[in-house]
């Protein structure tokens, strides 16, 4: 299967498992051993500028909450859109930041966008494949504004109006289909 590393995946409205239902994950990072992912639109009632404090005891010029990545525990990640400090390329201007002092360059600097996340999502060899053939996800390609929007209640409603657009558009010729389905 080609990487769906840069996709959203975007859960069907039939993933009821807690730990996706509604979600947005953007897939960081897929290959034979797996993937690994982080749900955009799930916050923690954690103050970042408060753990931050206590994982590194130094300060952080960023204000928000740390978001849940997903049921995998792990050490904290930053996505962000600063390329030097990037482990992990996503798409272009999309990173993920997984060493200490590229977090601690992000956290430090208000330059750029950056969210930080406590776990992640993740998937063994096959397993999201399998997923997708069984219809718990839709996907859609992933750009910044997903990641570091305002709307990030919104998110999934959005998404899987857009991921669903774009598969009748892949059934239908585009020029049958109206902008609004229900004037069909």
């Amino acid at each position: 299967m080609k990487s769906l590393r840069g996709r959203l995946l975007i859960a069907a409205p039939s993933l009821t498992d807690p730990n996706f239902a509604r979600t947005v994950v953007l897939i960081a990072a897929h290959g034979e051993s797996g993937a690994l992912g982080l749900i955009l639109n799930r916050e923690l009632d954690s103050d970042l500028t408060d753990v931050w404090r206590r994982v590194s005891g130094e300060p952080c010029l960023r204000e928000g909450k740390l978001r849940h990545g997903g049921p995998v525990s792990g050490s904290l990640m930053a996505l962000h859109d600063r390329r030097p400090l990037a482990n992990i390329v996503v798409v272009d201007d999309l990173y993920v930041a997984t060493e200490l002092a590229a977090m601690e360059s992000l956290a430090g600097s208000a330059e750029g966008r950056a969210l930080f996340y406590a776990g992640h999502s993740g998937w063994g060899p096959g397993q999201l494949e399998a997923e997708l053939a069984e219809g718990s996800w839709l996907l859609a390609p992933a750009r910044p504004e997903h990641a570091f929007g305002d709307r990030a209640h919104a998110l999934w409603k959005e998404a899987a109006t857009l991921a669903g657009r774009r598969e009748v558009h892949s059934l239908v010729d585009p020029r049958h289909v109206p902008e609004d389905p229900r004037a069909n």
